[in-house]
């Protein structure tokens, strides 16, 4: 497990596979909806250059982590569990959606299926796009076409007071932040969240009533990442209206759009230049803003070390080789991993390898499991839970044998696979 790291579509673009499978490796990747949706978008895109809007999604398809990656669940559904009174943890783990909690022997557990996102991103990898994708593209691009932040600019300003004229990024973020933050105005605050971050209508009296229940606190202590999610709105409506954000490209809202996922991720990485100016302003004390050709330079030097190495220590796959950079790294890879993933570099204590019983059981287990929810109604949604809240977690994937250059497992474990793509069951033994 690696630091939490959270990528918009502009940096995976910048990447070739083997830099993408190493950001894979070195890095818990956060996969937001917005991304999902963007490259589903592409399908409906003008291309140039001789490649189809097909090759195109294909190739960020094939570029999209599968080893250690998490879908996070929709914002707006967040929003509205935390303004239920549903707690949303905002400490850099990704908030998980469809999660089964289920009982077996007396042990307790949640499973994660194959999400829904990592089904289609395989289907686009083998050039297989259904009719409701294609629509769903045209839709999203149509609606990006006619979005009129020029429009959308003026209105804002025109309702503005003299007091709410920011002159940059920082004034704008303090005002967003004084203004859901002004004593004796709870109520307001949570009104304007309800209605600035576009939550249904019906569900205000709910809200209402499960706030008052709770001591009609301020937004902030009451529902953090409603509070957090509303500060980037009202922050990029103050900027926009006033001119420190661009009004020419409508793209800078879906942009904007990706800042509420930041309490899911240790680190953000873009190669946009609207995130390099916004993105350091709403980061927590741990958290890390990284300019994408950045990392990229790093990931590909890693890729170039790990290659160097002996034959017989590439046979046993990437996934056992590059678990973590070299302890020796001075890259940014390296550095990241100080920060987020302190004594990384002391030296590891051996790992016993499983007997043939051992791993028959870990296997078997998580079968009951799966099997047990399948059967199970019910899904759970939050952050990926801590080891003393349940006994086993499982998280199920799919791992292609080969990536890019790189071969992912050894002759050994391919052998013993019968389906073309390698399912990875991840059970954590929490005893």
């Amino acid at each position: 497990m690696g630091p939490t790291l959270i990528f918009d579509k502009s940096f995976l673009q910048s990447l070739n596979v083997d830099e993408a499978v190493m950001l894979d490796q070195m890095f818990c990747c956060v996969i937001t909806p917005l991304f999902f949706v963007e490259t589903m978008a592409d399908l409906a895109k003008d291309t140039t250059r001789g490649r189809t809007a097909e090759q195109i999604v294909g190739g960020l398809a094939e570029r999209t982590p599968v080893v250690r990656s998490y879908v996070n669940a929709y914002h707006q559904e967040l929003i509205l569990d935390d303004l239920l009174g549903n707690r949303i943890t905002m400490d850099g783990r990704p908030a998980l959606p469809e999660g089964i909690p289920v009982r077996v022997e007396g042990k307790t557990g949640v499973v994660y299926k194959k999400s829904h996102e990592a089904d289609a991103f395989e289907r686009w990898q083998r050039g297989r796009f259904s009719e409701v994708e294609r629509i769903t593209a045209q839709l999203w691009r149509d609606a990006l076409s006619n979005l009129d932040l020029t429009a959308i600019s003026k209105a804002y300003r025109s309702t503005m007071r003299r007091e709410f004229i920011p002159k940059s990024h920082e004034e704008a973020r303090a005002l967003a932040r004084n203004i859901i933050d002004s004593p004796n105005q709870n109520y307001r605050a949570l009104m304007l969240a309800h209605t600035l971050l576009e939550l249904p209508p019906a569900a205000f009296k709910d809200i209402v009533r499960a706030w008052r229940a709770a001591g009609a606190r301020s937004l902030r202590d009451y529902a953090p990442f409603a509070a957090h999610c509303l500060e980037v709105d009202l922050y990029f409506s103050l900027a926009l209206s006033n001119g420190i954000i661009g009004d020419r490209r409508a793209s800078n809202k879906i942009d904007i759009t990706y800042l509420h996922y930041l309490p899911f991720a240790q680190i953000f990485v873009s190669n946009d230049r609207l995130h390099r100016s916004t993105v350091p302003l709403l980061l927590g004390p741990n958290q890390h803003f990284v300019w994408g050709q950045d990392l990229k330079a790093s990931l590909c030097a890693l890729n170039a070390t790990f290659q160097a190495m002996p034959d017989e220590a590439k046979a046993m796959g990437l996934f056992k080789l590059a678990d973590r950079p070299p302890v020796d790294d001075t890259g940014l890879c390296g550095e990241l991993w100080d920060k987020c993933m302190q004594g990384w570099r002391k030296p590891r204590k051996p790992i016993p390898e499983l007997t043939p019983e051992q791993h028959a059981k870990i296997v078997g287990d998580g079968d009951r499991f799966r099997a047990a929810a399948n059967r199970g109604p019910t899904t759970y949604v939050g952050p990926l839970p801590p080891s003393n809240h349940f006994d086993n977690v499982l998280i199920e994937r799919a791992i292609p044998r080969q990536r890019g250059s790189w071969r992912m497992f050894s002759a050994e474990i391919e052998k013993s696979e019968d389906e073309l793509n390698v399912l990875r069951r991840e059970t954590t033994r929490l005893d």
